[in-house]
């Protein structure tokens, strides 16, 4: 008997990378179809992919949709069909490099494997001088790089919120953070009609909006509880730190500095450090503050799990309407999938 989950389009289901899929390995989830306004089972969790069944969920234009409570559990698929099982072991800034710098030489890579490629090295990149920033230079010329092959990419592809899910961090870690951040921009950015330059800067300032986190105390950033207001206005510190770290390593670029120091400023002028309004913030600030709010919501913290990006938009567009430019929102919502 077929089973239909009579749900409306992305409520509740998330659709995914079906390149994944290995033949003659099982699965541990359901894999939907949209019919009408519903979905149908095409494959049931437990199932072997034989030959004829891998077939079916890798066809050519097939959407593959699963449930948003199974989604852990196609993220397990991914990872343990993951092509290097270290992937998530950061290397020194060195190595970081000189993995980065033959990714981006790489020929002949899919979109979706260049996407993770991106994706993977700008975290290890990150993660490397984050851990060792007192002593090495901060590797600008390879983010903008890194910055300029997802611009590439996401332009020529017309890629989608979709194109992540397969490799994006669920936990919490401020590579990771970054890290998602530019790449949620890049759809914004290709997708209004900035120049490849405005985009390749945009997609570098949320690479780096956050550095000055590591000015801050680290059990501050990962208190679980409420912030006490002496330990708020610490945090609230971070945009300058992140700044200044810039200016230090000889960043100058105005549209770049204005983004890291607005991407907590609201519209209504709620925001931090410096209470700005809707009329002061500059388009790059607005874009960052957006999708900076909706990594927070997509990712699992210690007092609550991850939205769904669907879940979190929305959220985003309802409870975030005077404070973040609902028109970048509609822009996520619109390329969801």
């Amino acid at each position: 008997m077929i089973k239909v989950k009579k749900i409306f389009l992305n409520h509740g289901f998330t659709p995914i990378d079906s390149s994944v899929f290995e033949e003659n390995t099982p699965i541990g989830f359901d894999c939907y179809i949209q019919r009408f306004h519903g979905f149908v089972v095409l494959v049931e969790s437990g199932t072997l992919l034989s030959g004829t069944i891998y077939k079916k969920l890798t066809r050519a234009k097939a959407k593959i949709y699963v449930e948003n409570k199974q989604f852990k559990q196609y993220k397990q698929y991914c990872l343990a069909h993951v092509k290097n099982p270290n992937v998530h072991i950061i290397p020194s800034l060195d190595e970081a490099l000189h993995r980065t710098q033959a990714v981006l030489v790489a020929p002949n890579l899919v979109a979706t494997e260049q996407l993770k490629a991106i994706y993977t090295n700008a975290k290890h990149l990150l993660g490397a001088w984050l851990r060792e920033n007192n002593e090495k230079q901060l590797p600008v010329q390879m983010l903008l790089a890194l910055a300029e092959a997802l611009v590439e990419v996401v332009n020529a592809q017309k890629t989608t919120l979709s194109s992540f899910n397969i490799f994006l961090d669920e936990a919490h870690s401020l590579p990771a953070h970054l890290t998602k951040v530019a790449f949620f921009v890049s759809i914004i950015a290709g997708r209004i009609g900035l120049d490849l330059t405005d985009q390749r800067d945009l997609v570098f300032a949320a690479f780096v909006h956050d550095i000055g986190q590591t000015a801050l105390d680290e059990t501050l950033l990962q208190k679980p509880g409420a912030l006490s207001e002496e330990e708020f206005r610490r945090i609230q510190t971070h945009p300058k730190e992140s700044v200044s770290l810039l200016r230090k390593h000889k960043v100058r670029t105005r549209s770049v500095i204005q983004a890291v120091q607005e991407h907590h400023e609201r519209l209504d002028g709620s925001g931090y450090p410096y209470r700005l309004k809707q009329e002061t913030l500059s388009q790059f600030g607005k874009i960052l503050a957006v999708c900076d709010v909706f990594d927070a919501l997509i990712t699992t913290k210690p007092y609550r799990p991850a939205y769904s990006t669907f879940n979190a938009l929305r959220l985003i567009q309802s409870e975030y309407k005077n404070k973040l430019d609902v028109r970048y929102v509609k822009l996520l919502i619109k390329h969801l999938q």
